[in-house]
């Protein structure tokens, strides 16, 4: 399954570039952050909606360093596996789930 996987070189993170895929129902997203500490910040959601529609299942920090593209790939591997082996919802629900989301958000903007 790793080949369904794609991640950037290093480099392409150490020049401040963000990555943003899916690994069949996994969606996720890499920023980079090449300040003091550098390090990258990874976000995990269910799709099949953009993460603005999506509630984000787990966010987690990793060095910027080959070592820490390693654990970021070990642990999206681990998110993929989990989250490709759930029923998959029908599109209704889907959109249910999309729709409170954006009903959520509405209503937080308005506090």
């Amino acid at each position: 399954m790793d080949e369904e996987l794609f991640l950037p070189v290093l480099s392409h993170f150490e020049n401040g570039n963000f990555w943003t895929a899916s690994g069949g129902a996994m969606r996720y997203r890499v920023d980079a952050d090449t300040g003091e500490s550098p390090h990258l910040t990874a976000q995990v959601w269910e799709g099949p909606w953009r993460l603005q529609d999506s509630r984000v299942e787990e966010t987690r920090e990793f060095p910027l360093t080959e070592e820490g593209l390693a654990g970021l790939r070990a642990w999206l591997l681990e998110w993929q596996e989990t989250m490709n082996a759930r029923p998959r919802k029908s599109l209704a629900e889907a959109i249910a789930a999309r729709d409170a989301r954006r009903a959520q958000q509405a209503a937080q903007a308005e506090e």
